[in-house]
């Protein structure tokens, strides 16, 4: 099946000049873990998840984040925090990006995407993000196709 047909049509992105509070709001509204940074143009620019907000808040800590005995106490995190959330998402975000076209088979994409970690990736018609591809999206389509085939079972008896 293509990537196309599985992927969600929202188009929920920021702009490379989002400051970075209004994307850690833009995260919490819509319950994502991460979003496209798009041109106006709709042209993935990046991708910014809340993993990335915590090592631009953090940098140092990053590194030796084994636990969360390395990190920094709560009003020291806060602070970080709001020092950093005038500055542009650009400055924070992956630049690049793994994306995925419409047509691009479910099969490779799953592989792909479990195979780097991807949770969410931006789906592309030409160059233009038309929707974005999660893990949950390709896990839900292989447990359909599970049922398809478990119900084929009992209709050739």
């Amino acid at each position: 099946m293509r990537v196309g047909d599985l992927m969600d049509r929202d188009l929920t992105a920021i702009l490379e000049s989002c400051p970075v509070g209004r994307a850690i709001r833009i995260l919490h509204i819509h319950r994502m873990s991460g979003l496209p940074v798009v041109d106006e143009d709709n042209h993935v620019k990046g991708f910014i998840s809340e993993k990335d907000i915590v090592k631009a808040a953090l940098p140092r800590y990053m590194n030796m984040l084994t636990d969360s005995s390395f990190l920094p106490d709560y009003g020291q995190f806060r602070k970080h925090l709001v020092q950093i959330s005038d500055e542009p998402i650009e400055k924070h975000m992956i630049k690049d990006v793994i994306t995925f076209n419409e047509d691009d088979s479910d099969f490779s994409v799953a592989s792909i995407v479990l195979k780097k970690n991807i949770k969410l990736a931006p789906v592309l018609r030409d160059g233009i993000m038309v929707g974005v591809i999660s893990r949950t999206h390709l896990l839900e389509h292989m447990l359909q196709e599970e049922d398809i085939e478990d119900n084929s079972i009992f209709e050739d008896m």
